[in-house]
């Protein structure tokens, strides 16, 4: 089986699967919708980021152990949302959620205590949640026009029914994701927001090369619309090629979440490389079991 995949001379009839993963499709959906919409109606709550929800930092020069960190993590004062440490650097950042002034006063002399250091020396600092929301705006922004334009770049390549079928794969695989984070608890930053579009890009980019594929095989058999045989021979030879552009994407994707965490500056680089990573396996995933069933409903084949 797995030579046949390599070689791209699998026999799936995803003619006959397609209704099958439709009705996976389906239920996906709906589980998807059902956890946005309790998302909303504050049923799940959203792990959001000090720039998002707004905060405080506290940062100071100190040594520390791992033992002082998950004592502060647990601290009964503020709730601190995440800290930040930096290799060959005495530097700590503690991040707590938006509080009364007397609660931030008393962290603030919690860690002096704590870590001895004098309260003057710890740099402290409000944020707003302006950054996320600027952040937000110009990400749903770009989000309406790059869709926009590539579900009219698809249509005159290919047809509009094609740029459907990829507009629907990326919903998927956003909600998917969303999803994720909800149900885990997984902190949302801007960087996270960052790595959903660029999740969109990779999912995008997975499909137009089977529609591509489809197009040519098309021409090779001088068809004029899509029939069982060529659809299926045609995916069984990308399917394969999607699979490797995945691995070869994922891999180095995992290596910085690990090397990162290892060297404890996971920070940015998790938000980023998370939801990338949950993005790559859903996008392949999409480009052809949401694909497919979606050629099979909406495309006329034999």
């Amino acid at each position: 089986m797995f030579k046949r995949l390599f070689l791209g001379t699998t026999q799936i009839d995803f003619k006959d699967i397609g209704p099958r993963f439709y009705k996976i499709f389906i239920i996906e959906i709906i589980i998807f919708g059902s956890i946005l919409i309790g998302s909303v109606a504050g049923l799940f709550s959203l792990n959001l980021s000090v720039d998002f929800t707004g905060g405080t930092t506290y940062q100071l020069d100190t040594e520390y152990s791992e033992n002082d960190i998950s004592d502060v993590l647990n601290n009964s004062i503020l709730e601190v949302s995440r800290y930040q440490t930096f290799e060959n650097s005495n530097t700590i950042i503690f991040r707590a959620v938006e509080s009364s002034q007397e609660d931030e006063t008393e962290f603030l002399n919690y860690l002096g205590n704590k870590f001895n250091v004098p309260t003057s020396e710890i740099e402290f600092q409000r944020v707003g949640p302006t950054f996320g929301q600027d952040i937000t705006e110009k990400g749903i922004r770009a989000l309406v026009i790059f869709l926009s334009i590539i579900a009219l770049l698809i249509s005159f390549r290919y047809e509009y029914k094609y740029s459907l079928i990829a507009l629907v794969a990326l919903l998927h695989d956003l909600l998917l994701t969303f999803s994720i984070y909800v149900l885990i608890g997984l902190e949302i930053t801007p960087s996270t927001v960052i790595a959903l579009l660029t999740i969109l890009g990779y999912s995008l980019y997975d499909t137009v090369i089977l529609f591509d594929k489809l197009k040519d095989s098309q021409k090779a058999f001088k068809l004029s619309n899509l029939n069982r045989e060529v659809l299926n021979k045609t995916f069984n030879e990308v399917l394969m090629r999607s699979i490797n552009t995945s691995l070869t994407s994922a891999i180095p994707i995992i290596s910085i979440i690990v090397i990162g965490n290892y060297l404890g500056i996971e920070g940015n680089l998790a938000d980023f490389a998370i939801p990338l990573l949950i993005g790559i396996v859903s996008g392949t995933y999409s480009s052809i079991f949401v694909t497919v069933p979606f050629l099979s409903k909406i495309i006329k084949t034999n």
